[in-house]
C-alpha cells in the first residue's frame, strides 16, 4: 500500500505579506503619532462627519437663502439665489428692452445667473477633490462663504457700494454688480452640502420642485415619524419663507441691506463652527492580525 500524500509542513507554506496600510497601523511609530496632539487634531479634521442629523443645518441655509434674496431683491431687483427668477427677468429684458424703465436690469440678472454657475463649478471640484464630507472640507467651504458674505456686507456698509434703499435708483449701477457678484458665487456652497449629505430633496435654493414632490409624495399623510423626506421639504420651505420675511421685514424697517447681510454671515459662521464639534462617522477598524 502507496504511503499517503502529507501536506507540506507549515515552515514551507508561503503567508502573504500584510497590507502596507494595516502595518503602518499597527506600528509602534504609528500608535505614537495617533495618540500625540497634532495627530488627534489631524485626525479629527480629516475624518469623516455623521449626516445622520445634518439635514437640521439645512434649515439654516435654507433660512439664509430667504433672507439674502428677498434683501437683495428689494435693493437691487435681482435674486442671488433663485436663478429661476432670474432667468425669467433676463428673458423678459431682452423681449422688452427698449420699452422698460430698467433697460438694463438683465445685467444683474446675467451677472448673478454666471457667477452662480462659475460657484458651482468652483465649490463642486473643491469638495470632491478635498472629500465631500470632510470635517475639514465643510469647515473650509462655510468659512469661505461667510467670508464673501462679510466682506460684501463690509463694502455696503462703508458706502463703497449703496446700500441704502432710498438712494438706490430703478436702473443699473454698474458697481452694484460687485456684491451681486459675490453674494452669487458663494450661494452654490450650501447646495454642494445638501448632495454630497445625502439630502437631494432639500437643495436650499430650488423652490418649485420642492413643492411638486411634497405635494406628490405617496406618503404625504404619513405620520411625523414615519416620513423623513416630507418633513425635510416643509420645513425647507417653511425656513425659506421665513428667511424671506425677515429680510423684508428688516430692510422695509431700517432702509438697509447690511443688517440682513451681517446676519447672513453670522449664520454660516455659525455652521462652520459646528463642523468643528460635529461626531464623526463611526467605523470598524480593521487592524492586521486580529
Amino acid at each position: 500500500m502507496s504511503e499517503l500524500s502529507q501536506p507540506p509542513p507549515l515552515d514551507n507554506q508561503i503567508v502573504p505579506p500584510p497590507d502596507s496600510k494595516d502595518l503602518e497601523e499597527c506600528s509602534p511609530i504609528s500608535a505614537t503619532t495617533e495618540k500625540s496632539a497634532p495627530g488627534r487634531f489631524r485626525r479629527h479634521f480629516e475624518s469623516t462627519i455623521d449626516n445622520s442629523n445634518a439635514d437640521y443645518v439645512l434649515l439654516f441655509c435654507w433660512f439664509t437663502t430667504g433672507l439674502l434674496d428677498s434683501t437683495i431683491f428689494n435693493a437691487y431687483r435681482t435674486f442671488v439665489s433663485m436663478q429661476t427668477g432670474n432667468t425669467m427677468f433676463l428673458g423678459l429684458g431682452a423681449s422688452n428692452f427698449d420699452q422698460t424703465d430698467r433697460p438694463y436690469g438683465w445685467a444683474k440678472s446675467i451677472v448673478s445667473l454666471v457667477f452662480f454657475l462659475i460657484g458651482a463649478f468652483s465649490f463642486s471640484r473643491f469638495n470632491r477633490r478635498l472629500g465631500p464630507s470632510r470635517r475639514s472640507t465643510l469647515l473650509y467651504s462655510f468659512l469661505l462663504q461667510a467670508g464673501i458674505i462679510f466682506f460684501s456686507a463690509i463694502i455696503v456698509q462703508t458706502g463703497a457700494v449703496e446700500g441704502r434703499l432710498e438712494f438706490i435708483g430703478d436702473d443699473i449701477d454698474w458697481i452694484h454688480l460687485i456684491p451681486i457678484a459675490l453674494l452669487s458665487f458663494q450661494a452654490p456652497g450650501q447646495v454642494c452640502l445638501s448632495r454630497d449629505m445625502k439630502f437631494a430633496e432639500v437643495p436650499t435654493v430650488v423652490i418649485s420642485i420642492l413643492l411638486y414632490d411634497f405635494a406628490s409624495d405617496p406618503h404625504l399623510l404619513a405620520p411625523p415619524t414615519k416620513n423623513a423626506i416630507r418633513n425635510r421639504r416643509f420645513f425647507g420651505f417653511s425656513s425659506l419663507l421665513i428667511g424671506a420675511i425677515t429680510g423684508g421685514w428688516i430692510t422695509k424697517r431700517t432702509g438697509r441691506i447690511t443688517i440682513a447681510m451681517w446676519v447672513a454671515a453670522t449664520i454660516k459662521t455659525g455652521i462652520a463652527t459646528a463642523w468643528v464639534l460635529w461626531p464623526a462617522e463611526q467605523r470598524e477598524t480593521r487592524r492586521w492580525g486580529y
